[in-house]
């Protein structure tokens, strides 16, 4: 996760005291491990602070999905960018923003960067698509 802040950059103190709450709210997440890496960052002296997230079962998953929701709603300028990285798989990377923040808006966007399928989308068990048993007509047999 990277946290943004509009137009600032890491060095500005809104955005660094915004994301220490970031991170003081997620390591109170029962289970769920948060460090820090510096990243080299380009046209910036030094480097930028990215928050590396392990994330577990449902539950943990359902804690962020709250605290990172709450965040962003706190100010309508906030950002995350998440990046997703697996093993073999090429990474993931998704923005999501304050404005207008709906709490399924994080949920999906979690979901989309752990690969699994949405549990609120029930559209596909009640659709099964193209193809399946629900698209043959009983009076063609």
């Amino acid at each position: 996760m990277h946290p943004g802040l509009s137009t600032l950059t890491a060095t500005d103190e809104p955005l660094q005291r915004a994301t220490s709450e970031l991170i003081v709210d997620l390591r109170e997440v029962v289970g769920l491990r948060v460090t820090e890496e510096d990243t080299p960052g380009t046209g910036h002296k030094g480097g930028m602070n990215d928050l590396v997230i392990a994330l577990g079962g449902p539950s943990v998953v359902a804690g962020v999905v709250t605290v990172v929701r709450l965040w962003l709603s706190r100010d309508r300028r906030r950002s995350l960018i998440v990046r997703s990285a697996r093993p073999g798989e090429e990474p993931v990377w998704i923005e999501i923003t304050g404005d207008n923040i709906a709490e399924r808006t994080v949920h999906e966007t979690v979901q989309r960067l752990l690969g699994a399928p949405d549990p609120l989308d029930r559209a596909s068990e009640l659709d099964p698509g193209p193809g399946s048993d629900s698209d043959l007509d009983p009076a063609n047999g």
